[in-house]
């Protein structure tokens, strides 16, 4: 889940960044973060090797030392963009946005600031904020288990039975189309929903089809993309 933390200079906001990133990854839970910091100069030093390579054109350019990687990418990408790539590339359970007080996502303000849209605390405690991003976390793992085809067969929309199953009330056999492998169809970067019967086909028949080919060992997890002549 992704969850903005915004407020005034000095109002506590990497200091709450820093004690949720602590305690929750002492909970098992994975944890990126994001710093939003538009009036600081570019971390790239002028006349360093980095800075020669992007001068030139590189775009983006990546810096690799023995502490870590630095991606430069110029110009700056949208506060989405950057949340996109995380997501895609790391998974985190929790990832914290510091300093963004737009965007579409939950945040917490902090200080006298005035609240923004999407605003879900306000000065809150510590446990305040764990207990919301823990309620949270459970609600995305449910909804991602769950086909997405909003068929009101269990009585509730797949949003509704995730929150459901995320406060205990319910669980994931009261979804009658719940396929029995994860099928995946995602095209033109969005993921379709795909309910029990329609995930069989795809399944049996690819497994099929791949039974024929040499070096497909019957691997559970497999992966297949489909792209353009031109990509």
């Amino acid at each position: 889940m992704i969850l903005g933390i915004y407020g005034w200079q000095d109002s506590g906001k990497t200091t709450l960044v820093e004690r949720l990133t602590e305690d929750l990854s002492a909970e098992g839970y994975s944890v990126s973060s994001v710093k939003h910091a538009p009036h600081e100069k570019d971390q790239d030093v002028e006349g360093k090797d980095s800075w020669r390579h992007s001068k030139a054109g590189g775009d983006p350019v990546v810096l690799q030392t023995s502490e870590g990687t630095t991606l430069i990418k110029r110009p700056a990408l949208a506060i989405g963009e950057v949340l996109e790539v995380v997501r895609r590339e790391f998974h985190p359970d929790v990832l914290l946005v510091e300093g963004y007080k737009d965007g579409d996502f939950p945040k917490v303000a902090l200080g006298d600031i005035e609240p923004a849209d999407g605003t879900v605390l306000v000065n809150p405690a510590l446990e305040e904020v764990i207990g919301y991003i823990r309620k949270e976390v459970e609600y995305e793992r449910a909804y991602d288990k769950l086909p997405k085809l909003d068929c009101g067969k269990c009585g509730l929309s797949c949003g509704d039975l995730a929150r459901e199953i995320a406060e205990g009330k319910m669980s994931l056999d009261d979804c009658p189309e719940r396929p029995a492998r994860k099928v995946e169809i995602i095209a033109g970067g969005e993921r379709l929903p795909v309910g029990g019967f329609v995930a069989e086909i795809p399944d049996k028949t690819i497994r099929g089809f791949l039974s024929s080919l040499k070096g497909y060992s019957g691997e559970p997890d497999v992966e297949i993309r489909l792209r353009s002549s031109d990509d």
